[in-house]
């Protein structure tokens, strides 16, 4: 296993290189570039997803409050995170990747208006990652690997009723867990690794992005949670 994480880092440690030689304005058109191969189903899957996503934020209108400020937050946060995402100081043979805290603006988006709207904008930040290049396996490596997966970085929303600093901090490794958990179950039933297996992949990346959304949410996270929460 360590040999194959070994040749796998080196492999893309390569990969990397090469793309990082690519003009910074080529990050943003290659993944609109793929959306011209995308097939019948393809189109019909993100469809679903964007009805999907609009009839989840059609029923929580009766509970939450839209406001201007609000999807000015969203929009930023996933604008940021989606950026973020692209820089990567590292990238597994699988797709998964180490980046400077690209879940960040998401989660504390969710901490600061709740569980509901922190979903709903995790939501859309899955089809954002669907849309940058998805390398999943059919429609169940879709809904962990990326759907849920993302999603669950609303989970971040918990900090809401935990109005505390600590509130904040456990309400990040939460949703964190969450999208870890996502991933090592689709190692498992999507992609046949075994249990062991796929918690080793997924840790080797994962562990160091959550340490690093961690410490940058130490130190921004509360300042930048009360800011969008005051009115």
């Amino acid at each position: 296993m360590l040999n194959w994480l070994l040749c796998s880092a080196l492999a893309e440690g390569t990969a990397a290189a090469e793309e990082a030689k690519k003009p910074f304005i080529e990050w943003f058109a290659d993944p609109f570039s793929k959306l011209a191969k995308a097939g019948v189903w393809e189109w019909l899957t993100f469809a679903a997803l964007v009805v999907l996503g609009a009839l989840l934020l059609y029923l929580s209108r009766s509970k939450v409050k839209w406001t201007t400020r609000m999807l000015a937050h969203a929009a930023m946060a996933l604008a940021l995170s989606f950026v973020l995402s692209y820089i990567r100081f590292f990238r597994m043979a699988g797709g998964g990747a180490v980046t400077p805290g690209s879940m960040l603006p998401v989660m504390l988006f969710g901490a600061a208006y709740g569980l509901v709207p922190g979903l709903l904008v995790g939501f859309a930040y899955s089809l954002l990652q669907i849309v940058q290049g998805a390398e999943a396996a059919g429609f169940m490596g879709l809904l962990l690997d990326y759907i849920l997966a993302f999603s669950a970085l609303g989970l971040a929303g918990l900090a809401k009723k935990w109005p505390r600093t600590w509130g904040l901090y456990a309400a990040m490794i939460i949703a964190l867990t969450g999208r870890l958990v996502c991933s090592i179950l689709s190692g498992v039933i999507v992609w046949g690794t075994p249990l062991w297996g796929s918690i080793t992949y997924n840790c080797s990346y994962m562990l160091p992005e959550m340490v690093i959304c961690l410490l940058l949410g130490m130190l921004i996270g509360p300042r930048i949670v009360s800011m969008m929460r005051k009115q």
